[in-house]
Parts: structure tokens; sequence; C-alpha cells
């Protein structure tokens, strides 16, 4: 049996609760109960969202590049998980509109978060969306802690050193990281520019712009500085549910980079109808399943 189909059954209580969703549509994006603004080492200030739950897991969910906690497809998930059973911590990450950080930020978010999770009692999962999940990628992969039993990833982008030297994405990215480079050497990495930047669908390309600190710049967008996608695939140990929306374009989010991911007997591969944003919803069964094996373990 392929990886792809080894999708668990969820126990009665988690499965219940999806049919009666399902079934009267009271299922919505809510509000969450509780909103914290929280300190990383790194000295980064974020907001989180909570929905709470009784369940023995909390997930901690890392939203899209240029995106926010609050979109409604991020909503409508926590809702969802938090009515199976699931806690969910919903932060605001440097990548958002404001683009307010690095990625050490953003790794010494994201230990606050777990630590946060994990004090509770209760095991936590690392799940990020496009940069969420390239970022969740290259969070600890050799040496989790100790409550971290497995990460999702959900229409992974961003997977900067897998993109090939000679693509457009470069041609458009490569300058700006030479310009935002001579700032920083110029002692204005600290002072807030515009930068183009881009995404890769396929083989065609969106153009984006940005403004934001240099550092912060070259801290996403040069590769000698954003860690290696590739290296940290090659050395999760955790299992790993992947998914990638059918209509999700975004070719080096496929199978073929999920095998560069250690094998694991519990790791899924899965594709889901949806494109690179609608399908983390229509995955949300099979998730809810896998999650709830993972926390029997």
């Amino acid at each position: 049996m392929k990886r792809s189909q080894r999708l668990l059954t969820a126990p009665l209580a988690f499965g219940l609760f999806i049919l009666i969703a399902t079934v009267s549509g009271r299922i919505r994006a809510q509000d969450a109960a509780d909103t914290q603004s929280l300190t990383a080492p790194t000295g980064y200030r974020f907001s989180v969202d909570i929905y709470p739950a009784t369940g023995p897991l909390a997930l901690v969910f890392l939203h899209g590049k240029n995106s926010v906690n609050r979109t409604p497809n991020t909503r409508g998930l926590a809702a969802r998980l938090a009515a199976a059973g699931i806690t969910v911590y919903l932060p605001v990450m440097p990548w958002s509109r404001a683009w307010n950080g690095t990625v050490a930020d953003g790794h010494g978010a994201l230990d606050t978060l777990v630590e946060r999770a994990a004090a509770t009692g209760k095991k936590v999962m690392v799940v990020g969306q496009s940069l969420g999940a390239a970022f969740a990628m290259t969070y600890r992969p050799a040496d989790p802690p100790a409550a971290v039993i497995g990460k999702v990833f959900m229409n992974p982008g961003g997977l900067l050193d897998l993109i090939p030297p000679a693509s457009p994405f470069w041609r458009t990215v490569g300058p700006e990281v030479e310009r935002a480079k001579a700032l920083e050497a110029a002692g204005q990495g600290q002072a807030p520019v515009a930068f183009g930047g881009a995404n890769a669908i396929g083989e065609s390309l969106v153009s984006e712009n940005y403004t934001m600190a240099p550092l912060v710049y070259l801290s996403f967008h040069d590769p000698s500085r954003f860690p290696s996608i590739r290296a940290s695939l090659q050395a999760t140990r955790l299992p790993v549910f992947w998914s990638s929306g059918t209509r999700d374009p975004t070719l080096n989010a496929k199978r073929r980079t999920f095998e560069l991911v250690l094998r694991n007997a519990a790791s899924v591969y899965l594709e889901p109808d949806g494109d690179h944003n609608s399908a983390m919803l229509t995955a949300i069964e099979p998730l809810i399943g896998w999650l709830a094996a993972r926390a029997r373990t």
C-alpha cells in the first residue's frame, strides 16, 4: 500500500464531531477564545489567537507569505480542528503583511509557542501552509523539542534552495538580493525600503512588491541565509503529513520533494482536491484522522 493511501481513520469522538459539523453546517470560522501578546527570545513581539480544546494535542499553525492569521481559511481550519478536540495556536509571523521580523525571530516565536503548548501538558504538532510550511520544515528538523510529535506541511511554498538557479524567480529576486546586500553594507540594513519579490507558479511568475528592512529581505530571500529546505527535509526524523492540492501549481512541492524526508512508516503524502489555498480545507478530515493516530502514540 502506498503511503498516500495510509490515511488513518479518526476515533469515534473525532469522527462524530466532523459528521455533526458536515450535516448541520454549524462549523464556521469563529473567533478565537483568547488572543495573547508574546515575546520571543530574540525580542520579537507577536500576537497569537488560541482556539482551546480538551484533547491531548495542540497544533501551532503558521500562515503563508504576505498573509495573516485571520483569513477565512485559517480561521475555518482552526475552528474545525478545535471542534475535533485539538487546541490550535494561530500566531502572526514575521512574514505577515508587516514583514517585521527575521527568520531567527520566527524560530524564536515558534519555540515560545511550543513551550507554551507543552506547558499545558499537551503533545504538539508544528503545521504550516505555503511559506509557513517551508518554515515548519526548517524548524529544528534534527532536534525537535520533546513535546513535538510530528509536522504538517500544507501546500508548501517558498522552498528557496529547490528553485532552479536559472528560473524566472531568481532573475527577479536575485538583483533585489544584491541591492539589499548593498544597503546592508552601507549601514542601511534596518531602514524599511521597497523590494520586488515573486511567486513561482508552475512555469509562470507572479511579481510582488514588499516594504521591509534589507536585513529582513535577506533573511527570507538570500539562499545563503535562509535555511536549506533540502537539508532540513533530509534531517527530519518526525512523522510528516504532506498535503499538496491537485490544482496547486507549485511543482517543487509535490511527491518528489516529499520523498526527501527520512522514511517513516507514519508519514503520509496526500493530494486533495483544491488549489494553493483551498486544499488545506479539503484535506481536513484525513488530517484529523492522522492527528488522532499520532496523539495516541
